[in-house]
């Protein structure tokens, strides 16, 4: 970490970082930032809310959140949040999506969370810059979030659904506690969120999977804790929904 810097100098800041630790249970609640960010985990999992989606990002990955974008953020794990914050002015506008984090750009992230900000006026700080800003535009299209349903009925269903202690519970009976019929549920879901009722809940399942995975569990154990009698299906089924095997969701290597 660099000295601190006198007022005079923030105005040349044009990135700055900040790297918290948390530990499993942890939260941040609603807020907003004036500058936009991108959060990368070092290790663990993110897990975001923001405009009535459901993120969830491993490492490897990252989140780009825009400027005044209201969002909430809950650890589910042992986390290592590593966040940059980018001059509005040097940011090109694009709405939240996911990023693949290259090992460049990781070891990028951690040198700017180790120098604190880069200067405008330094050399090495403007060329760290520009090779971050680069890869951030490049967006990974693999589905990461799950959209909550609006309709207060199939809320109250999805609310169901993504609790692991139902996790065996027929689809059926959740409906039925929810107040709705399984037709019913079956068109809201697929209206509101692009997905049946059977699908976002797999999903659910599989992204609490991802965040064990991510947290340091065994890919046996996450297979286990999410319903699936062997690892091959298990990792099937996660492929499918993430594009990338299991094991991809364990830390990057140091």
């Amino acid at each position: 970490m660099r000295q601190s810097a006198s007022p005079a100098d923030e105005p040349h800041f044009f990135m700055r970082s900040l790297a918290i630790d948390y530990a499993a249970g942890g939260s941040e609640g609603c807020h907003t930032h004036p500058w936009p960010q991108f959060l990368y985990a070092r290790s663990g999992a993110v897990r975001a809310d923001i405009n009535g989606q459901y993120w969830t990002i491993p490492p490897r990955r990252g989140l780009w959140i825009p400027t005044g974008v209201l969002h909430r953020l809950r650890m589910s794990s042992n986390l290592q949040l590593r966040t940059l914050y980018i001059r509005p002015s040097m940011a090109s506008v694009q709405p939240v999506h996911v990023v693949n984090v290259s090992g460049l750009l990781h070891e990028a992230i951690i040198e700017v969370c180790a120098r604190g900000w880069l200067d405008d006026r330094i050399a090495i700080d403007r060329h760290l810059g520009a090779l971050i800003l680069h890869d951030l535009v490049r967006r990974d299209d693999t589905r990461m979030s799950l959209t909550r349903p609006g309709d207060r009925r199939a809320a109250r269903l999805a609310d169901m659904l993504a609790d692991r202690t139902l996790n065996s519970t027929p689809l059926g009976a959740l409906c039925l506690r929810a107040g709705l019929s399984r037709r019913t549920a079956e068109r809201l879901f697929l209206a509101e969120t692009g997905l049946a009722p059977s699908q976002w809940r797999r999903f659910t399942v599989l992204s609490e999977a991802l965040v064990d995975i991510a947290g340091g569990a065994s890919i046996e154990h996450a297979a286990f804790a999410a319903g699936y009698q062997s690892r091959s299906a298990f990792s099937e089924a996660f492929t499918r929904a993430f594009g990338f095997p299991p094991g991809a969701a364990r830390d990057r290597p140091a």
